[in-house]
């Protein structure tokens, strides 16, 4: 081989040398790109999983809000029961207000019930003089749930006054403390049946938010997946441009060595 071919040899390795360089610098800047597409996917999900997180613990909370309200409702209507139950039957009674004393330990541990029915320290049955929120509310990114909080202490104290201030002996009166306690009976069941279907729309849109949850959980998956398959991809492309880059180096230090050779 002679001196003027090794020359142009070394020459054709040196002058590649711009091109090879002008490749790397393109596949940096395809990298970065997509690092920074890769890095807006992941901060958008992240965003909509806390939103869903969110959305859940709300609705979580409604839930919680309408079982202890029922809970609590079932025990009142119990009580209620009863007091209808010692009104329709005193014929056992000689002084048929005898039996005011006992329907009035009924209506307080039915008043008792309401004051403490709460969650989280706030009333659910009961509005309170110092009580501002006269709603119930609970609210997520697409939905807003409000239910007008009840005041079923106000029961406790119609059957109060209504059964006191009546004489029991006389028919008619007994009659209209029996038909007070029919009205609060279908009164505490129709607040019993808000809380029942406001559960319910809780319960539904539970559903859905966590059915989101999981589809955006696959949908993360699958393209994370998809990410590892590009980046293996790109990890093989990179090893082959390294590898070619290794034999072109070594090409040249031969061809370098042989120079020297020849020239010595």
């Amino acid at each position: 081989m002679d001196i003027n071919s090794i020359n142009n040899n070394i020459n054709t390795l040196s002058s590649s040398n711009p091109l090879q360089l002008e490749k790397s610098a393109s596949a940096s800047q395809t990298k970065k790109v997509n690092e920074e597409g890769l890095t807006l996917s992941i901060n958008e999900y992240n965003k909509k999983r806390d939103e869903l997180s969110l959305d859940v613990q709300s609705l979580n909370n409604g839930l919680a809000i309408t079982k202890i309200a029922t809970n609590a409702i079932d025990k009142q209507q119990q009580y209620l029961s009863n007091i209808q139950s010692k009104l329709q039957n005193l014929e056992n009674y000689q002084d048929k207000n005898d039996v005011k004393q006992s329907i009035n330990e009924d209506l307080k541990s039915f008043n008792q019930i309401a004051y403490e029915t709460k969650y989280k320290g706030e009333s659910l049955l009961v509005q309170e003089y110092n009580d501002e929120n006269t709603t119930i509310d609970i609210n997520t990114k697409n939905n807003n749930f409000s239910l007008n909080k009840p005041n079923i202490s106000q029961i406790a104290n119609d059957i109060f006054e209504t059964v006191n201030n009546s004489n029991l002996n006389d028919t008619n009166a007994l009659a209209d403390s029996i038909s007070k306690i029919e009205n609060s009976t279908n009164q505490l069941q129709n607040t019993y049946d808000q809380f029942t279907e406001l559960g319910n729309k809780f319960e539904t849109s539970a559903r859905e938010t966590i059915k989101d949850q999981v589809d955006l959980y696959n949908s993360n998956k699958q393209n994370k997946d998809r990410n590892f398959g590009n980046e293996s991809s790109d990890f093989t492309k990179a090893n082959v441009n390294a590898n070619v880059g290794y034999l072109a180096a070594s090409q040249a230090n031969i061809v370098q060595e042989q120079s020297v050779r020849l020239l010595s």
